[in-house]
């Protein structure tokens, strides 16, 4: 957070006077603003969105902010790429591993993207491989939006056609 030496860009809190006669005795230096400065934003950072601290209309501003953020970069999040019977909604992260590397690419306003370029997945897995032939999906690694484990490609496959069967 950028401050301002400018008086009048500051509050004055009242703090009980042991409170602020014990920072300074602990202090090096007998202004203490600073420590307590530091010591709310700290504060702010650790509990932004806890919604046992902050009002509800806070917590819904700040989703409807990471959800505007969300579409702006990656868009409609109902929306996504079709790869075979297998569909990755805006927001997937896509990863394969090759000769101890790994390389990333996302799902962005329903196209495959490796960095800036459109591409199906088989040509990022060849790409990411030197230009070898390779088996997507058998080396992609799929993290569908707001989960934390990453699925091996060829798991998603069977596990559809699967679901497909029960029909």
């Amino acid at each position: 957070m950028t401050q301002s030496s400018e008086p009048t860009n500051y509050i004055y809190v009242p703090l009980h006077v042991e409170l602020y006669a014990d920072l300074v005795r602990r202090s090096s230096d007998a202004d203490v603003s600073h420590l307590i400065a530091h010591s709310v934003e700290s504060f702010l950072e650790r509990t932004e969105g806890d919604p046992h601290i902050w009002s509800a209309e806070y917590i819904e501003k700040l989703v409807d902010e990471e959800d505007e953020a969300f579409r702006e970069k990656y868009g409609d999040p109902g929306r996504g790429y079709q790869w075979q019977t297998v569909f990755l909604p805006n927001g997937t992260q896509i990863r394969m591993s090759y000769k101890g590397q790994d390389a990333y690419a996302e799902i962005r306003h329903d196209r495959f993207c490796y960095g800036e370029e459109s591409m199906s997945p088989s040509q990022f897995a060849r790409c990411v491989a030197e230009n070898t032939n390779r088996n997507a999906w058998r080396d992609l690694y799929i993290k569908f939006p707001g989960e934390a484990s990453w699925k091996l490609a060829d798991s998603l496959r069977h596990r559809r056609a699967l679901k497909l069967s029960d029909f």
